[in-house]
C-alpha cells in the first residue's frame, strides 16, 4: 500500500504550501505528494483545496477571479504550525511539480475546478515538460478525467462517494481507477473492484489501526495528513 501525503504534509505545515509539500517531500514514507488545482482568471493553474479564499487567507471571493499575479501576492494565514511559517504563498503548479521531481516523489494532481475543459491540455504539457515525473491525475469530475484520458496515458483515479454500474463502466472504459472515503471501503466491494481490474484507492486515513487493516484488504493508495 503507497501512503500519499494529502495537501503535503499537512499535520506539520499549512495545507498546499511549499513547506508542507516540502517535508512530504523528504519523508521516505510517501510515495505520492497531493495537491489541488483551480485556474486563475487568466488560465494559470494555481494550488489551493477551496474555491473560497476566505478559510486560508481570510480575504473574501473566489480564487478563479483573480489573476496569476494578484493570487501569488495573497498571504496564507491558517493551517498547521502556522507560526513557525509567516510570509506563506499560494504556489503556482510549476512550484508543486518542481518539488516533486526533485524529491522523486509522485505527483497526485486533484483538479478541482477549471474555467475551460480545454485548460486541461496546458496541464497536461506541464507534466510532459517534467522528464521523468510519474503523475497521477484525479478529481471528481469524471469528465474532466475523460478529457485527460483522450490526451495522456498517464495514470487516473476518480474520486467518488458512490459505486455503481454505470461508473464501473465509464471508469473501466477509460482505465480510470476508483479512489474512495475511508467509509465506503468494504471486504466485499474491495474484492468486486479488484475482480474488476481496479487500483482503489482511500481517503483521508489519519487512523494507523485502520491503515493496517486497508492495507489487509490490499488498498493500493491511502491517503493521509500524518501517518
Amino acid at each position: 500500500m503507497k501512503y500519499i501525503a494529502h495537501r503535503g504534509y499537512s499535520s506539520k505545515a499549512p495545507e498546499n504550501t511549499v513547506p508542507s509539500f516540502t517535508l512530504a517531500g523528504e519523508k521516505q514514507r510517501f510515495y505520492g505528494i497531493e495537491c489541488d488545482l483551480y485556474t486563475t482568471k487568466d488560465g494559470k493553474f494555481v494550488v489551493f483545496h477551496d474555491e473560497n479564499l476566505k478559510r486560508m487567507t481570510g480575504l473574501q471571493g473566489s480564487i478563479m477571479d483573480y489573476t496569476l499575479d494578484e493570487i501569488t501576492s495573497m498571504n496564507i494565514i491558517k493551517g498547521s504550525r502556522i507560526k513557525q511559517y509567516p510570509n506563506l504563498k499560494i504556489p503556482t503548479f510549476e512550484e508543486y511539480i518542481d518539488i516533486c521531481t526533485y524529491y522523486d516523489k509522485t505527483a497526485v494532481i486533484e483538479i478541482k475546478k477549471i474555467h475551460e475543459i480545454t485548460q486541461l491540455t496546458d496541464l497536461v504539457e506541464t507534466m510532459d515538460n517534467h522528464p521523468g515525473l510519474h503523475a497521477i491525475v484525479i478529481s471528481f469530475n469524471l469528465n474532466y478525467l475523460k478529457y485527460v484520458r483522450a490526451i495522456s496515458n498517464c495514470e487516473l483515479q476518480l474520486l467518488t462517494e458512490t459505486i455503481n454500474d454505470e461508473i464501473i463502466y465509464e471508469c473501466r472504459v477509460n482505465q480510470i481507477d476508483l479512489s474512495m472515503p475511508k467509509e465506503m471501503i468494504k471486504k466485499d466491494l474491495v474484492k468486486r473492484l479488484k475482480n474488476e481490474g481496479f487500483k482503489i484507492g482511500t481517503f483521508t486515513v489519519d487512523d494507523p489501526k485502520m491503515a493496517i487493516e486497508f492495507e489487509k484488504l490490499h488498498i493500493d493508495y491511502l491517503t493521509t495528513n500524518k501517518l
